[in-house]
Parts: structure tokens; sequence; C-alpha cells
């Protein structure tokens, strides 16, 4: 009898830790849910030229994909004619601007001091 009553109390002990575990596991899913709701947010490319006029890019992409290769892929897409050479795109200011959409501090980026040999027919909306 002593042996059953001892049972009963082990296995209350053990729901006991389960319902606190439970608990945990509901906040920790709370948590990821709200730091995770970011990264399905599109992030929008403006283009900024030397006369100052921006122009929005057509194709975003999604934080979650937001890299430097992805990024690149679109200026290369826009500028079939030939290879890109946009000197923003190698200053730490750059990749400190990359870093900051990644981290979901900013939902935009704009690549500055491009030519006007990337093509602007290709491009559409003005930012300010």
């Amino acid at each position: 009898m002593e042996i059953l009553k001892e049972t009963i109390e082990f296995i209350e002990f053990l729901d006991y830790i389960t319902i606190v575990f439970a608990f945990f596991a509901m906040i920790g899913t709370f948590v990821n849910f709200f730091y995770r709701r970011k990264d399905s947010k599109l992030i929008k490319i403006y283009i900024k030229f030397p006369d100052n006029s921006t122009r929005l890019v057509p194709c975003h992409i999604t934080r979650r994909n937001f890299t430097r290769s992805e990024l690149f892929g679109i200026l290369r897409a826009i500028n079939k004619e030939e290879s890109f050479k946009i000197k923003y795109t190698s200053t730490r200011e750059f990749f400190d601007d990359v870093l900051q959409v990644q981290k979901g501090k900013s939902d935009e980026i704009t690549i500055r001091n491009v030519g006007k040999s990337l093509l602007i027919n290709s491009l559409s909306g003005a930012k300010g």
C-alpha cells in the first residue's frame, strides 16, 4: 500500500513538472514567433543616381532571403548590357546597410552613387 501511495505522489510530481515545461515551451514558441514574423517582410530596394533622383527597383526580397548575392543578382538583372560597377557596393557603409536590413532594423536599402549607365528604363517609381 505504501508503494502505491509513493507511486501516485511521484506521478503527481511529474504532472507538475510537465505543466511547468509546457508553460516554458509555450513562452518559447511565442518569443520565436515574435522574432520570426519580420522574416517574411518585403525589403524595398532603391537606387540613387548622381543627380539625387531615387528610383524604386521593381523587385523586392523577403528579409529571410536578403543577402548580398541576392541583391547583386537583382542589380545584374537590371543591367544586363554590361557588368555593373557600383563603387558603393564595396564600401563598409554598404555592408552595414545590408546588416541593418538582415537584423530587422531597416526595411529598405538605398544603393548610392549609381552611374547613369544602369538602365533607368528598368526602374519605376520615384522615392524623393
